[in-house]
């Protein structure tokens, strides 16, 4: 047998909850984590294919990444929650190296609510002295800053384009490996939704499904309009885009 076919039957990840930050992807860690043929990571967010260290000299070993799932790893499905890797420029090219089959779950939530609670955690930890309007004025800079601490921490406005997202995934994922579903979803018919995971991934329905909080929070003050209709304008585009895609209206996240 050769090396590659080998490899090909050595236990890996079969899944990640890939999208997107501030979505629901916590609430559905923990939906899976109840279901006894799932294994999660011990870390909610490994942050293992969006750590460009970790590549800078070539596929790196993966035993350390195995490690967050231990002897499950060849007993169990086992997925990786970790939602930047929908986003994350060369994490799509790094999971398919490292797993063709891999399936996908992401989470989808209205980008303009997902700015703005993005911004909402940043303040709440102090790490943004930038009233949100501010922040958004700042947003190209530090995203062409190269650092990539402050693209993580105030890509507010950068991860809500969502259909630029799926296209890159599906240039490498086909579209049967790939489920896309909305938070709010999660949140209003979790039953149905997590119904329609546990077909996704091959499994056994979970035997029962507590309420869902899609971990929204309260915010200190709402939105401004203005910065709502900016937002609004800014991806109104890659919105009508996403209808395409999903064959779904989501009027809604215009409005």
């Amino acid at each position: 047998m050769t090396a590659e076919a080998l490899r090909s039957l050595a236990p890996r990840v079969d899944f990640v909850v890939g999208g997107v930050q501030k979505g629901g992807t916590t609430s559905l860690d923990r939906l899976l984590r109840t279901h006894p043929a799932v294994a999660m990571a011990r870390s909610k967010e490994p942050h293992w294919f969006d750590q460009d260290a970790l590549f800078a000299a070539g596929d790196p070993d993966p035993a350390p990444y195995h490690g967050q799932w231990g002897d499950a790893l060849a007993q169990r499905l086992c997925g990786d929650a970790t939602p930047s890797y929908v986003w994350w420029p060369g994490a799509i090219e790094r999971i398919h190296a490292y797993h063709p089959g891999m399936k996908w779950i992401v989470l989808l939530r209205d980008p303009v609510e997902r700015a703005y609670s993005h911004w909402n955690m940043q303040r709440e930890r102090g790490r943004e002295p930038l009233a949100f309007d501010e922040a958004l004025d700042a947003e190209p800079l530090r995203m062409a800053s190269g650092d990539p601490t402050a693209q993580r921490r105030h890509s507010y406005a950068s991860r809500g384009f969502y259909a630029r997202q799926l296209a890159a995934l599906g240039s490498r994922f086909p579209r049967d490996q790939v489920l896309v579903l909305l938070s709010e979803d999660l949140r209003g018919r979790a039953s149905a939704t997590a119904a329609a995971v546990t077909d996704f991934l091959g499994l056994d329905p979970l035997a029962s499904v507590p309420e869902v909080s899609a971990n929204e929070g309260d915010y200190a003050t709402p939105m401004q309009a203005s910065d709502r209709t900016r937002l609004v304008a800014l991806y109104r585009a890659d919105v009508t885009e996403l209808e395409r895609l999903l064959g779904r209206s989501l009027a809604h996240w215009l409005a």
